[in-house]
């Protein structure tokens, strides 16, 4: 006896084929979207490569994609004016400029862990206190 649906058959494959247009549009390559995940992570842990995943045709049309080039960008920003902040306080203010830099290098890397969070698990939240900036339109 043959099954009537083809859900009972468990055939993917036809499942895909026979479905409207709007919904094939709708279902994920899980290889694009690990492509992005992996993109947005390494750009929060190396912010000086926010703009991978902007040179390919497909992922730079991405919202998502687009929003954590955006956030790598101003934590790129913000690195670097911690570090120019850096040499400055260090040489006018020695003790105090030191203590001063160390809590701010504390909290860059938690800004990087906190973006690394939220692109690894797909969500676009902005970053605490810099976050809410547009750079990339």
């Amino acid at each position: 006896m043959e099954p009537e649906n083809k859900s009972e058959t468990g055939s993917v494959e036809g499942d895909v084929e026979n479905t409207p247009k709007e919904t094939k549009e709708a279902v994920t390559n899980p290889v694009e979207t690990s492509t992005k995940l992996s993109f947005s992570v390494i750009g929060y842990i190396l912010p000086f490569l926010f703009f991978l995943p902007l040179l390919d045709d497909k992922t730079k049309r991405d919202p998502a994609v687009r929003f954590h080039a955006n956030q790598q960008l101003i934590l790129l920003i913000v690195i670097g004016s911690v570090y120019l902040l850096h040499t400055t306080i260090l040489v006018v203010l020695s003790t105090f400029g030191y203590f001063v830099i160390q809590l701010l290098s504390v909290s860059v890397i938690i800004l990087i862990a906190i973006g690394a969070y939220n692109a690894q698990k797909g969500k676009m939240s902005e970053l605490p206190f810099v976050g809410q900036f547009r750079i990339l339109k």
